[in-house]
């Protein structure tokens, strides 16, 4: 898609056999992007589907096979493709994704570069949750949530002194966020970088290293980032529960039933029929 031009944006995609959830992600970038020149790289972590025989199919995508080499643990293959995807890419900006996140607008790229675009000290850009959720819902998992108490009674019964919440600041979430990545291989930052940041997800590693040389991100608030996208949370553990099932058997269910409605909605069958958004190469220009 990027042409013959230098891509603006390196679009980096861990995927794991989920072919019914990478042909809608992927045909969604290719309806939506229309103005900046892009490459999308797809880090495959070593599906053994009918997934991986489709990408193959895909010349206008650049796929990375990890194959065997891929880490057994889902969460650390999923990091280090990242680290994996950035190496291989080469635009002024880095956008990760999840194979579960569907852009649904042509001028959502525009609007997670734009902050960038007008201030070189932006280095990062997207959300922090792409869901709304009702405030009654979130009172009562506040106060059912037993997780402070189990860590109370570590420390004090058993005088375990890293059982303490990790504190977060809010930052884009690696769903979908975009860097400037420049200062990432200036400083040789990675998105795995396990000797500080253990416990937090790769988009608040890279976020805070990236704050600790000087730069700041911009995140958008949950209403705005709603427009030009959806995030199906848990999407993988909904498809494929022998391998990656959930902890919680509510939140296995709905993530079941979600996935059910959002393949009856009109956007995704409309990505699924049209095939022509595998092959048709469609040349783009700033």
């Amino acid at each position: 898609m990027g042409g013959k031009n230098k891509p603006l944006v390196s679009i980096c995609i861990p995927h794991w056999q989920v072919r019914e959830l990478i042909t809608p992600c992927l045909r969604a970038i290719r309806k939506f992007t229309q103005n900046i020149p892009i490459e999308v790289i797809v880090v495959d972590n070593g599906s053994k589907d009918e997934s991986l025989p489709y990408l193959r199919s895909l010349s206008w995508i650049k796929l990375i096979e990890r194959g065997q080499q891929t880490p057994e643990n889902w969460v650390e293959a999923f990091i280090t493709a990242l680290d994996l995807g950035f190496e291989n890419s080469c635009g002024k900006y880095f956008a990760i994704m999840h194979t579960d996140t569907f852009v649904k607008h042509p001028l959502w790229l525009e609007r997670l570069t734009e902050p960038m675009d007008k201030d070189p000290k932006c280095a990062a850009v997207g959300a922090w949750k792409l869901e709304l959720r009702h405030p009654v819902y979130e009172f009562t998992k506040k106060i059912t949530d037993t997780k402070k108490a189990k860590l109370w009674l570590r420390r004090n019964l058993f005088g375990d002194q890293s059982a303490r919440q990790l504190k977060r600041e809010l930052c884009p979430r690696d769903y979908c966020a975009i860097y400037r990545a420049e200062p990432i291989r200036k400083f040789g930052l990675r998105f795995r970088e396990e000797n500080r940041w253990r416990g937090y997800t790769a988009g608040e590693q890279m976020y805070y290293q990236l704050k600790e040389n000087g730069y700041r991100a911009e995140v958008i608030d949950t209403a705005e980032m709603m427009k030009y996208m959806e995030h199906l949370a848990h999407a993988t553990a909904g498809l494929r529960p022998k391998q990656r099932h959930l902890n919680h058997r509510h939140a296995q269910k709905k993530s079941e039933r979600k996935l059910r409605r959002f393949f009856d909605s009109p956007l995704i069958k409309e990505l699924m029929e049209d095939e022509s958004l595998d092959h048709e190469l469609v040349e783009t220009a700033l």
